[in-house]
């Protein structure tokens, strides 16, 4: 059976991996004989690892080799948040290790009696609750500072294990705890601070919205997969499963930056800068994806109506419709526009015309030009909203189409006066740009 030899073979090279790793710690030997084992294990095919995970509860000897494995990692982990070591070498373990953890191990497992953890969620846990309750308690000892850097490992760890999950995967609650953890550090973050741990905090930060970008990519990576098969439409449900956990990821994230409060957290609100930090990791994705593949169009089909909905609502304030936030929503907007270069996709993948969303883009554009709010941060608004502008321009030359000739002299009168009176000379060369169409429809 090519299964059970997949399973004897895969358990006999991570048993003597991990005798490698234990013998390289105890002796502290070479850099070779502690990289070599590390780099057998990232070598051995991921299928390989699935069926070992597949038979953690009927194979004894499956079972005992990823707690040894998880154990050796763990410690690993956790002498280096020690050490806290930045040489390059260390460097250079230390991402080593996190990439053979989510390469190798199952992400969630039912747990052990003896409570020896077996998966990678187990790995996080510990360094995850110490980490929000040394913020909530604005600790700053020794012991806070080495959970951050624990942390920072097990979420790069589970950043390398997400694109290879499987879909079916129970372990969908899992993921859904490490994003509220996530979602949590960045909610505490805004009100800690200090000199010893300023950095720290920022590189976490850091790791926690690469963390949000790995979840968009790969939950749109696999929509545009299965799109190609019509008769399969993904809806998030109770199942539980690694991809329902992407689905309510994603949804838990856009619910944060629309509606300004974690769910089970009310009485905090999210600040201005935490949802703008989100915006900006769906800029970054944005911009990582190449329009030879569905992602973008389905990531912007999903994210960009409601967006949009949500900036034409209600007026620019100092709460939910911050002047940053709604610039780095514009920014988020633009992007996907200029990335996709066309707006064919919203006829095909989105509930509504094509003439609709365009006219509500340049309505929202409009709107956030020509806002006073904020006076003294209202220039990356308008910034953003310009982008917008040209971007829709470039695509669809005769602006007439979508707006009434009222809404066409009013866009005239702000985008002059930008061009002569904004501060940021960026808004003001942009303006210059965009005036000869909007008179040339006027004319026309």
């Amino acid at each position: 059976d090519s299964e059970l030899k997949i399973l004897l073979a895969t358990v006999s090279v991570v048993r003597f991996a991990v005798d490698e790793l234990r013998l390289s710690r105890e002796f502290d030997t070479e850099v070779f004989k502690r990289f070599s084992p590390l780099l057998i294990l990232r070598r051995l095919p991921k299928v390989y690892y699935q069926t070992l995970h597949k038979h953690i509860m009927s194979n004894k000897e499956s079972t005992t080799v990823l707690c040894e494995l998880a154990t050796v990692l763990s410690n690993g982990f956790r002498a280096y948040a020690l050490k806290n070591d930045e040489g390059n070498l260390a460097r250079e373990e230390k991402l080593l290790m996190a990439q053979v953890a989510g390469h190798c191990l199952p992400f969630s497992a039912t747990p052990n009696v003896n409570e020896s953890p077996i998966s990678l969620f187990d790995l996080c846990k510990k360094p995850f609750s110490a980490t929000i309750d040394n913020m909530r308690t604005k600790s700053k000892t020794s012991l806070g500072l080495q959970n951050m850097h624990e942390s920072k490992l097990a979420l790069f760890a589970v950043c390398q294990h997400i694109p290879g999950a499987n879909d079916e995967d129970i372990s969908g609650n899992a993921l859904i705890n490490v994003a509220s953890f996530v979602m949590e550090f960045l909610l505490e973050s805004q009100t800690t601070c200090g000199d010893d741990i300023e950095h720290e905090l920022a590189k976490l930060h850091t790791g926690c919205l690469h963390f949000l970008g790995v979840v968009f990519d790969s939950l749109f990576a696999r929509k545009a997969d299965i799109s190609a098969e019509p008769q399969i439409e993904l809806e998030a449900n109770s199942s539980h499963t690694f991809l329902d956990g992407l689905m309510k990821t994603f949804d838990m994230t856009t619910s944060i930056v629309f509606n300004g409060a974690i769910e089970g957290h009310s009485e905090q609100r999210v600040s201005a800068s935490m949802r703008t930090s989100i915006f900006n990791a769906m800029v970054i994705y944005s911009q990582s994806c190449t329009t030879e593949d569905r992602r973008l169009a389905l990531f912007a089909s999903e994210l960009l109506p409601a967006l949009l909905k949500w900036v034409n609502e209600g007026s620019i304030d100092d709460d939910i419709r911050h002047p940053l936030c709604v610039a780095a929503a514009l920014q988020v907007v633009y992007t996907i526009l200029a990335k996709l270069a066309s707006f064919d996709w919203v006829s095909t993948l989105c509930n509504e015309s094509e003439l609709n969303f365009v006219r509500l883009t340049i309505r929202c554009a409009l709107k956030s030009l020509c806002s006073e709010e904020g006076a003294g941060i209202i220039s990356p608004l308008r910034l953003a909203a310009m982008k917008v502008l040209l971007t829709v321009i470039a695509n669809k030359q005769n602006l007439g189409e979508y707006l009434q000739p009222d809404e066409i002299r009013h866009a005239v009168v702000a985008v002059r006066g930008a061009s002569n009176r904004d501060e940021s000379q960026e808004v003001r060369t942009l303006a210059f740009e965009i005036l000869p169409y909007l008179e040339h429809v006027i004319d026309s």
